[in-house]
């Protein structure tokens, strides 16, 4: 039989024939029997063959990293503020202070460690410069970051700030019952309001012994709802000891000491009240510090 013979022998049968015995005597290797080894070697060199090295150990998939829940954005207490129109320039003492207060504030954030909402500052007794610096360091705030600040005047007795000179405030609250965000006066400075003491009639009529602890709670819940930081400014612990109630519900109460005013028996003796009362968040604000023996004396001394 010729190979012609052998290739139509295969076709017609479906390649299903034996192995041709006169094959093997010229020399040609017998032929398998089954016919599917030409799609055979047409699949093993078509599709990819995978290799398993037997010397290395299996790789065991890695496992998917669990999906992480969405983090809350920290709020940042330093963003500058975008400056904006400003129906009246702000006062020239503010820039005269501005190294001052930014002292004090980064001293309070480094002392706490914590976000700071309500801080009351006062003094051991009077003319020692409260109001000026409460004032002038929750205007410095507002204008400085991003901040909603509201100064709480407290004080009945002293000179208050003429725009909320005879508006109702703190003491309208405690007496009348009043709701206390119509008595908010909005500046014309961005993010600064003010809450008055209530000075005037209401004030001639009551004193500062009828503000307690369920008011206080009351007014500093307010302040933390509705504003980033709440600035007190406090009466003098020696003639009001209802400020202690105020120094327990903040964050923290400063202690201001002015040179040539305060003394310090005195400020000794505020201090150790407050830590009478389990008040340990305790600041002290030098107010105009001064020098009288030369700095070249403190050198010699070392």
């Amino acid at each position: 039989m010729n190979i012609w013979e052998d290739v139509y022998s295969k076709h017609k049968n479906n390649g299903r024939i034996s192995v041709d015995p006169q094959s093997e005597s010229h020399g040609y290797p017998p032929k398998p029997a089954a016919s599917d080894f030409l799609e055979d070697a047409h699949d093993k060199n078509s599709k990819p063959q995978f290799v398993v090295n037997q010397s290395a150990p299996a790789r065991e998939p890695e496992p998917e990293p669990e999906p992480q829940a969405p983090t809350k954005p920290l709020k940042a207490r330093f963003i500058p503020r975008i400056p904006g129109k400003l129906t009246i320039p702000y006062p020239a003492l503010l820039s005269k202070m501005n190294y001052s207060l930014s002292d004090c504030w980064a001293n309070i954030m480094l002392e706490t460690r914590q976000n700071i909402q309500a801080l009351m500052i006062c003094g051991s007794s009077g003319k020692e410069g409260v109001t000026l610096i409460s004032f002038h360091l929750a205007m410095f705030l507002s204008k400085e970051y991003s901040m909603k600040v509201l100064y709480v005047d407290t004080n009945l007795r002293h000179a208050p700030i003429p725009k909320i000179k005879n508006l109702p405030g703190v003491y309208s609250f405690v007496a009348e019952k009043k709701d206390l965000a119509p008595m908010v006066v909005q500046t014309e400075y961005p993010g600064l309001y003010l809450l008055p003491s209530g000075a005037g009639t209401v004030g001639k009529n009551i004193g500062s012994s009828m503000l307690s602890r369920e008011p206080i709670e009351h007014l500093l819940k307010f302040c933390r709802t509705n504003f980033d930081v709440t600035i007190i400014d406090g009466q003098p612990l020696v003639s009001s000891p209802v400020m202690i109630e105020f120094a327990k519900a903040v964050d923290m109460a400063l202690l201001v000491c002015r040179y040539g005013v305060s003394r310090y028996e005195v400020s000794k003796v505020v201090i150790d009240k407050l830590q009478k009362f389990g008040i340990d968040s305790i600041g002290v604000i030098l107010n105009d510090r001064k020098f009288p023996v030369p700095q070249k004396i403190y050198k010699i001394l070392g």
